[in-house]
């Protein structure tokens, strides 16, 4: 297999031309550049709509994005980087099919990076990855935005959901939360909580959407209740069997306190009359006869 083609199965890229490959000394560390070039069909494509687009300019600035590393060694892909005039985004860096617009990192790099995020630390990630914590972030963004948009809808076809409201990090800081008990998935989060917050969630519904709620979940708080009614009014209210044990729980141990209250009291009271009963028995024993 030629090295050029081996390359290529190596970054799972095959929309590429690989024009030059050499190494790079960096802080005493050794890169391998891979100089390269879109195919002629990918060329003047518009990053965002994917269009192809007249040129804007013929600029030799070249740009480069970090691709997965080989063994320990540092890998980037290397091309120029000129403009095209969309009609709908106007002028714009052209897209490359190994990247994402403005992004600095290939596409496995970044689903690598997202992964890896998601069972463990940024600072952990940033570490491994070799890249600054606070890009962890914002290459998980752009992986998110980018799954969203190929998937359908999460607020469509919405049957029966739930509604709670969550503590996070320290001290009273709580957002509320919203799922698809069909598929247990998150749909929907936003600091804090109350009417005003959950009214965000039904806003951003359309009104079919609010229409195929059949049953909503949730615990006994008022403001619920309220946006149910004002947006889902033909949607069954359900308490879920949580908020039902907590309760229950919490009844029957306002009971127990209640009786050994009163328990006590009765102790008390007991304790009280025999201490009066012998006090008395005593006065009668010292009168003389």
């Amino acid at each position: 297999m030629h090295a050029n083609s081996l390359l290529k199965k190596l970054l799972r890229i095959e929309k590429i031309v690989i024009e030059n490959i050499y190494f790079e000394q960096e802080n005493e560390e050794e890169q391998l550049i891979i100089r390269a070039r879109p195919m002629s069909k990918e060329l003047s494509r518009c990053p965002i709509c994917g269009k192809r687009c007249p040129g804007y300019d013929l600029s030799k600035k070249t740009k480069r994005w970090r691709s997965l590393d080989l063994g320990s060694q540092r890998v980037y892909i290397e091309a120029n980087a000129p403009r095209v005039k969309c009609a709908e985004h106007g002028v714009i860096v052209a897209g490359v099919p190994w990247a994402r617009h403005k992004a600095k990192f290939t596409y496995d790099f970044e689903m690598a990076v997202t992964w890896l995020a998601l069972h463990a630390t940024a600072k952990d990630v940033s570490e491994f990855f070799r890249i600054d914590w606070h890009t962890v972030g914002s290459i998980a963004g752009r992986v998110q935005e980018s799954l969203e948009q190929a998937m359908p809808s999460r607020f469509d076809n919405l049957v029966a959901i739930g509604i709670d409201e969550t503590s996070y990090k320290k001290g009273h800081k709580y957002m509320t939360v919203v799922v698809d008990h069909r598929t247990g998935n998150l749909i929907w989060a936003r600091k804090g909580y109350g009417k005003a917050v959950l009214t965000e969630f039904f806003e951003g519904l359309s009104v079919e959407q609010r229409a195929s709620i059949k049953y909503v979940t949730a615990d006994g708080a008022n403001w619920i209740t309220t946006c149910i009614s004002d947006y889902c009014p033909k949607a069954e209210r359900c308490i879920d069997p949580f908020h039902v044990v907590s309760w229950a729980n919490g009844c029957v141990d306002e009971v127990r306190k209640a009786t050994v209250r009163k328990a006590k009291k009765d102790a008390a009271a007991g304790k009280k009359a025999e201490r009066s009963k012998k006090k008395r028995i005593s006065k009668y024993k010292n009168i003389p006869c």
